[in-house]
């Protein structure tokens, strides 16, 4: 890579599969020549880095990889729902969650196989939490199916994965936009893209409560982190806010025409300013080193 190049990282945040509307902002960034020295992906951007980062054009993440995930890939654990209502024979735990890990984990193997993180073409960096501690940490080495699968984990719908000594789980926990971790690798410019829906004011029901009080964390944990960033960096940061009317399910694939609707419209925004920021550092990075 040229010296006279500023050094750009992209990070990504939690939602599901809403992190697919960065496809607009990979499309944008390749078409422009930019090249990403830094990827940091957390839950649903964690899947999205690594897809992005193992050599997924655009294309292929949305018409060989989005199709993948369908409803029955999500098969419920009716031992984890038993124990819900404290019936006979349930069990929630550590091991077990609403939802059967296989099948998902099966979909992350046949997309990376035996592919380990530290091995990828750009460096990656997962973002998960230790499920025993509350601890946040980015992974930089590991399989990456298990790395991935871990940083998307959320519980108590999918169970925590052991890797080493630690059982590791959703990584929004701890760092739902994990630019604190681009931080540390001394990069000139940092991309963060936020994926947010429009927050329930009155939810119903179990699983609605589970999704409110765990947006109003990251809410929380995220601008903490942000406001954090901006005071001890020096890089140049652009936040791509990407926002959505309403909730959408992990398998509604369906939704993939509102999903790159809503990062095209975020990208809109923003691209302008990427530019200007990238050429700016780039011309004076060429003007010192011709001194």
């Amino acid at each position: 890579m040229s010296e006279n190049l500023p050094k750009v990282a992209v990070v990504l945040g939690g939602g599901g599969i809403k992190p697919y509307s960065a496809i607009p902002l990979i499309s944008f960034l390749q078409e422009q020549n930019i090249q990403v020295d830094l990827l940091v992906g957390c839950s649903g951007g964690s899947i999205m880095s690594a897809l992005w980062s193992y050599g997924y054009t655009p294309d292929q993440m949305l018409n060989d990889v989005a199709p993948r995930l369908k409803k029955s890939t999500f098969k419920t654990n009716w031992k984890a729902l038993l124990a819900v209502g404290n019936l006979p024979f349930g069990r929630m735990d550590k091991h077990n969650a609403l939802i059967h890990a296989g099948p998902i984990r099966k979909v992350m193997k046949d997309l990376w196989g035996d592919t380990r993180l530290e091995d990828l073409k750009t460096k990656t960096i997962i973002q998960v939490t230790d499920f025993e501690t509350g601890e946040g940490i980015g992974l930089e080495s590991g399989l990456l199916a298990d790395c991935v699968y871990a940083s998307s984990a959320i519980f108590p719908l999918l169970p925590p994965l052991k890797m080493g000594e630690r059982y590791l789980f959703d990584g929004a926990f701890t760092a739902p936009v994990p630019i604190l971790q681009a931080i540390r690798h001394n990069v000139d410019i940092i991309i963060v893209v936020d994926f947010l829906e429009k927050v329930q004011t009155d939810p119903k029901g179990l699983f609605d409560n589970l999704v409110h009080t765990g947006k109003l964390n990251a809410k929380t944990i995220g601008a903490s982190q942000m406001a954090l960033s901006i005071d001890i960096n020096h890089a140049e940061i652009i936040y791509i806010k990407v926002v959505f009317e309403h909730f959408i399910s992990f398998w509604e694939i369906d939704k993939f025409p509102e999903i790159l609707n809503a990062g095209q419209i975020a990208m809109d925004k923003v691209k302008d300013e990427i530019l200007l920021v990238y050429n700016h550092l780039q011309k004076k990075m060429s003007e010192e080193a011709g001194r």
